[in-house]
């Protein structure tokens, strides 16, 4: 077995063991579960499998977009409205001096 699918069997055990016991959201859970189906597609496609390996970047897009609408990105969203209300719009020309 691969080191990083290995790894990726990690993170499913400590994720599903997680939700059972209560000590993880779900949303964090489905953060880690994210991470593991990336680690899963790169080592598909150490070993040869472009179907595997899409597939696994097509459920770790799904899982990442829970994540992200089910509070998790809830801080990245608060930092990027900040500097978005304070940009102002300005015009501005060239010299009039040629």
């Amino acid at each position: 077995m691969p080191v990083l699918s290995a790894l990726a069997n990690g993170i499913s055990v400590c994720a599903v063991l997680g939700l059972l016991t209560g000590r993880l959201a779900p949303h964090t859970a489905m953060g880690l579960f994210a991470i593991l189906c990336v680690l899963d597609g790169i080592a598909d496609i150490r070993m040869g499998h472009p179907v595997y390996a899409s597939v696994d970047a097509a459920i770790s897009v799904i899982f990442a977009l829970i994540w992200w609408f089910g509070d998790g990105g809830g801080g990245t969203r608060r930092r990027l409205r900040r500097p978005r209300r304070r940009f102002r719009a300005v015009r501005r020309t060239a010299p009039a001096t040629v």
